[in-house]
């Protein structure tokens, strides 16, 4: 909950990432909030108050996992809409003469986002869901401390290229709105 407020408001791609392994990790638990007490939340050094509220941030997460039916796989509906809107900003930056550096990036990005589409057999939202699920394998991979080709490593360097700029201009789009979508 600390961290994920945090990336919220700082890293829109980080908190992304952060919420997709907070599912997994929610998971691998069976969904016990006893487990997440003792495999986690007690392991923050904070108050008890604090953890009070934590344990019921991830109390409203199983609920709402079980709401959408996602208990197997899947993300929070609440993530996939900002994953959509990353994705509504990343069409609309690519519409406008001026952002000639985020088109670059993403023309040097998309035959990586094309062979990870293919990959994924349609299992993606759009083009941003694609390099954020590249960029989550790559961690889970990294996690495993398993081998990662010099191929999938230049992929994956533009997709955290593409998505670093996408969630710098989502940030200045929060702080200034009226510079985006005129």
């Amino acid at each position: 909950m600390i961290i994920s407020e945090q990336l919220r408001r700082t890293n829109i791609a980080e908190y992304i990432l952060y919420m997709w392994q907070t599912e997994d990790m929610v998971r691998s638990l069976d969904f016990d909030l006893n487990k997440i007490q003792e495999q986690i939340i007690d392991k923050y050094d904070v108050e008890e108050k604090i953890k009070e509220k934590i344990l019921n941030w991830y109390s409203g997460l199983i609920q709402m996992t079980n709401l959408e039916n996602i208990k197997q796989s899947g993300h929070l509906q609440v993530v996939t809409n900002i994953v959509n809107d990353l994705n509504d900003l990343h069409l609309w930056l690519l519409n406008q003469p001026a952002e000639i550096q985020y088109k670059k990036i993403h023309e040097t990005t998309l035959p990586h986002i094309k062979a990870l589409s293919e990959k994924m057999q349609g299992k993606a939202l759009n083009q941003i869901d694609i390099c954020l699920h590249g960029l989550y394998a790559i961690m889970l991979l990294k996690l495993q401390n398993k081998e990662i080709t010099a191929d999938t490593a230049n992929a994956i360097e533009t997709f955290r290229q593409i998505i670093a700029l996408l969630a710098s201009k989502y940030h200045d789009r929060e702080e200034n709105p009226d510079k985006y979508y005129q």
